[in-house]
């Protein structure tokens, strides 16, 4: 990966507004989200394993994963911060090889969660365990010369621990020790509790869209310096594939997908 798309990609994160960073999948949405002017492009887990026919949650093999972000890093010069789950991995030296294989392919940015599927369930890592998997993966990754945004998300609120604010204080201590560029907080939509996040930590905080989440001047105002979208835009271009589907039942005919 070039240094100059990290060094970008980076300062994106710095800049007056919050960095919106659209959902992409596959090759054409990554290429539909340049034309629109976004200055970054971020993938989605559960989104690439649901085109593919996998459930989320490190279903779908890094092999095929690797192949889809080579096609989306192939169809942009946009930087690509790739979902990376729990790092396909539990070994550290391993998800720093996941990381040095995309790196190879031109991604700029991670996303590493500290919680895992097992059995059907989530669990969230204990910080003191995630936070020396991530100095190890920094440490080997420097040992590389590889610049990557490590974006690390923690579940606190998705997994509704019992004050999240707080638990999120402690384990962002941690993070941010081990070598964190961001703290990505999926869940977070109370603007006061958004506040003194942000106020906690040098790191850029990331917030995710969800029905309860204020406006983006709102959470610039607040602090927050990245805002991603999820899976929602691609389960949105899903809802309307059925509803053509079904006008063109009912109507038997095409004119709904020329309208």
């Amino acid at each position: 990966m070039s240094t100059t798309v990290f060094h970008r990609f980076r300062q994106l994160h710095y800049q007056p507004a919050p960095l919106l960073l659209p959902t992409i999948w596959d090759a054409r949405s990554a290429a539909v989200s340049q034309a629109q002017g976004f200055g970054a492009v971020g993938t989605s887990s559960a989104a690439i394993a649901g085109m593919l026919g996998y459930a989320d949650g490190e279903q779908l093999p890094f092999a095929e994963l690797r192949y889809i972000v080579g096609r989306i890093c192939a169809s942009t010069t946009l930087p690509v911060s790739v979902d990376l789950e729990g790092g396909y991995s539990r070994n550290p030296a391993q998800i720093a090889r996941h990381i040095a294989e995309l790196g190879a392919l031109g991604v700029a940015g991670i996303n590493l969660e500290d919680s895992v599927s097992e059995q059907g369930q989530r669990r969230q890592l204990p910080p003191e365990e995630f936070a020396a998997t991530l100095r190890t993966i920094r440490a080997l990754l420097a040992e590389q010369q590889l610049d990557v945004f490590l974006n690390v998300r923690t579940d606190t609120y998705l997994l509704g621990q019992a004050a999240p604010l707080t638990a999120t204080c402690q384990r962002l201590c941690h993070y941010e020790a081990a070598g964190a560029d961001g703290l990505f907080v999926p869940g977070l939509t109370d603007l006061t509790e958004t506040h003194d996040l942000c106020r906690a930590t040098r790191l850029p905080v990331n917030v995710m869209a969800l029905p309860a989440l204020p406006g983006f001047g709102a959470l610039a105002a607040a602090g927050v310096r990245r805002i991603s979208m999820g899976s929602f835009l691609f389960e949105a271009l899903t809802v309307r594939q059925q509803q053509l589907g079904h006008q063109i039942q009912h109507d038997q005919a095409f004119t709904s997908l020329f309208a």
